[in-house]
């Protein structure tokens, strides 16, 4: 068995840690030490329980602890690595992942995966049109994924990429609504075909969390988040997962990650200002702050970017003003797009509760179901005791 530790790669065996092309070795104690960590799952371990399960039927003092947790940071430069807890113990603050190794192959060796780079173009023109997010888009991202998979139909990234846009499909577009078992097969086989791979992982996490199988999701996002820990599509979909959670504390900081890691992203810092707006107000504005400028940024590259003028809207009606926010939105077009569900945002924010509630219908029956977001977003509390709102909301969760 090998693991995972954030961006490290630890095979037990030879006690070696790899990560960027660099080799560290550990002693066996380091490695036992990461592993009981990293099967607590981030939880904190008491120093009692890690000595009896570092040392098992050995007796040894805290110091000898002290000593191992100081050789893992010292070792793999991370100090931050494990946490210690006052009173309490350790805990890993990385996501932790286990691997099988092949019998005839070195344990840190990935698996091929085919590739073709017409499949791959497709997939990249799928991904384009997702984070636009104009009118058709949806649909357009749905036809170039089945199109890539009939291409390359071994390839576990463009199985990932095909099972992310039948999510999308299936939350957002009317014509989607049967899709979610296929969306599960497709990144089912996508993790068969590459274990180690962190897109087929993050996509399975997040068709398990449409369909709410919520702790299976839990496990690939972990998976996912252990296999890649620097790619923004993995915290995207992992923070969406801790949002339809309720866990916002931790969906905010992984929103703000997309955002960090993602120089063109809007989403995330516009998704991390919303969930903060009530917990901390000024990590909130400049969350709104952030989104907004990158708004304007892609605006001047493309004027016609969906996403950006939605965004924008949004934003300015988050940031105190509800003018400029609707004569923007006056402008934008936003039918037959899941972009239509800023407008409802926007116009709630601004105290036009009706119109919130025409955008909010058109969406609805354009087949838009992310009832989660509904309840995560600040804008619709405005708008929560409508009785046509009400009914509406709970058409959504039957649906």
């Amino acid at each position: 068995m090998v693991f995972n530790v954030g961006s490290w790669r630890i095979d037990p065996v030879s006690r070696a840690a790899r990560k960027d092309g660099t080799t560290r070795r550990l002693s066996p104690r380091a490695v036992r030490l990461l592993s009981v960590l990293g099967e607590a799952e981030g939880a904190t371990l008491e120093r009692d329980e890690l000595l009896e399960k570092v040392w098992p039927n050995v007796t040894v003092g805290d110091e000898s602890l002290t000593q191992v947790v100081a050789e893992v940071r010292r070792t793999l430069d991370e100090k931050r690595l494990i946490e210690t807890i006052a009173r309490g113990g350790y805990r890993l603050t990385q996501p932790f992942l286990r691997h099988v190794a092949g019998t005839n192959e070195s344990p840190l060796r990935e698996p091929p995966c085919p590739f073709d780079l017409d499949a791959r173009a497709l997939c990249i023109e799928a991904r384009a049109e997702m984070v636009n997010c104009g009118s058709g888009s949806i649909q357009r991202a749905e036809a170039l994924t089945a199109e890539a998979v009939e291409l390359a139909p071994e390839c576990a990234a463009t199985r990932a990429d095909r099972a992310v846009a039948l999510v999308r499909s299936h939350l957002y577009w009317s014509e989607g609504r049967n899709l979610l078992p296929l969306a599960i097969s497709e990144a089912e086989l996508s993790v068969t075909l590459d274990p180690v791979a962190a897109a087929g992982h993050s996509a399975l996490g997040y068709a398990y969390a449409a369909a709410e199988h919520w702790k299976a999701a839990e496990a690939e996002h972990r998976r996912a988040l252990a296999a890649d820990p620097r790619n923004p599509s993995c915290y995207h979909f992992a923070a969406w997962f801790l949002m339809s959670r309720r866990r916002y504390r931790a969906a905010i900081a992984y929103f703000e990650q997309v955002g960090d890691l993602e120089p063109q992203n809007i989403k995330g810092y516009l998704h991390a200002a919303q969930l903060t707006i009530h917990i901390d107000p000024a990590r909130s504005r400049r969350n709104a702050e952030k989104a907004l400028r990158r708004a304007r940024q892609r605006l001047d590259t493309d004027p016609a970017d969906m996403r950006a003028l939605t965004a924008t809207a949004s934003l300015m009606a988050f940031l105190g003003e509800p003018g400029a926010a609707f004569s923007a939105m006056k402008s934008i077009d936003a039918s037959e797009s899941a972009q239509g569900i800023y407008h409802a945002s926007t116009l709630a924010m601004i105290g036009e509760v009706q119109g919130a509630i025409v955008a909010f219908e058109a969406l609805f029956d354009h087949g838009w179901r992310d009832v989660h977001w509904l309840d995560a977003d600040p804008a619709f509390t405005n708008i929560a005791n409508d009785r046509k709102f009400k009914r509406l909301r709970r058409g959504l969760a039957v649906a």
